[in-house]
């Protein structure tokens, strides 16, 4: 499987336009004790005192329970706060023009994020009633001069809000994000990127066979949870796709299933070949421009999902510990 550092960068996501199909939650919300309140460490770090500069690191250091750490190590690269020149790095970070200007854009357009505390509280809701042995993360806001998406870390589960300013935000451009990329960055894709990193980080490919079908299943299962914890979310916002590339799709699914076999790729072990499929790109290299970069995912959750839809018997949790993916494939008996 392809390597994954312990800070995950989540880079996928565009808003979609078609309606979704609501269907009752079975999951009983209210009786699950459980809230998610994304914590603003971007506002907290932006109103630390500079004539107090020390003593205010140190007192925020210990309110965010390591995150400050893991931010300045590995997220903005200033060094540990234990170093004596961190505080002028922190600083020189905190008084950059353009940081300035990206915060001041951040606290206008996620001013309120009640709409994502809800959203993420019912989404955790699912995911320990589904998945009851798993741990709920602490989850945090904050602004790295736009390095990262999505961060996972030990118990921890984190937002840059400047990466979703919007697909017309003007800082893209100038930075050089491609328009494929641009057009995921969004607010309303926060909650899917940050539901499926989680499922990432704690449910890691887990089949002794690194071939294309069992990377295709593996990530259909992912987008599968996602899509069962984000319940009514349009398939289009939980894949990034635009309504023409949903279309596409779902108009062309034995097309590509059927290239796929033709071309005797589904087994192969080659890792460029299948990032070249399960990877984010402006379009699935083999597959016509129309179609979406990580079009082969979406295969894969249709054989997921048509493996669940015939074994009834199947927990989520079953699925996510699933150490054969091939046993997903044969008993989905996937024909499109």
């Amino acid at each position: 499987m392809r390597k994954r550092d312990i800070l995950l960068l989540v880079l996928i996501g565009l808003l979609g336009f078609e309606s979704c199909k609501c269907t009752r939650d079975k999951v009983p919300l209210d009786e699950i004790d459980l809230e998610i309140e994304v914590r603003r460490f971007d506002r907290d770090l932006f109103a630390i005192r500079n004539d107090s500069l020390e003593n205010e690191i140190a007192m925020i250091r210990a309110s965010y329970e390591g995150f400050l750490d893991l931010f300045s190590e590995g997220i903005i690269g200033i060094g540990n706060p234990d170093a004596p020149d961190y505080p002028d790095y922190l600083l020189s970070f905190l008084t950059d023009n353009m940081v300035q200007d990206t915060y001041h854009e951040v606290q206008q357009i996620f001013a309120n994020i009640e709409w994502l505390n809800s959203q993420l509280t019912n989404a955790f809701k699912r995911y320990s009633y589904y998945l009851p042995e798993k741990q709920v993360p602490k989850v945090y806001g904050f602004i790295s001069g736009f390095n990262n998406s999505i961060v996972i870390a030990d118990s921890t589960l984190a937002v840059g809000f400047d990466r979703y300013l919007g697909r017309d935000c003007e800082f893209y451009p100038m930075l050089g994000i491609p328009k494929y990329l641009q057009y995921n960055m969004h607010p309303q894709k926060i909650p899917s990127d940050m539901v499926r990193a989680w499922l990432f980080s704690e449910y890691q490919f887990n089949d002794s066979i690194d071939n294309l079908v069992n990377n295709m299943i593996y990530e259909g299962s992912l987008m599968y949870a996602t899509k069962k914890l984000l319940h009514n979310e349009p398939d289009s916002l939980i894949f990034g796709f635009t309504p023409e590339q949903m279309k596409w799709c779902r108009n062309n699914e034995s097309h590509m299933w059927a290239y796929l076999v033709e071309h005797k790729m589904l087994f192969t072990t080659d890792n460029f070949v299948i990032n070249q499929f399960v990877s984010g790109a402006p379009f699935t290299k083999g597959f016509p421009p129309e179609s979406p970069g990580k079009a082969a995912v979406w295969l894969g959750y249709r054989i997921v999902t048509r493996f669940m839809d015939r074994n009834k018997d199947y927990t989520l949790d079953m699925l996510m510990n699933e150490k054969d993916y091939q046993s997903i494939l044969s008993r989905a008996r996937y024909n499109p």
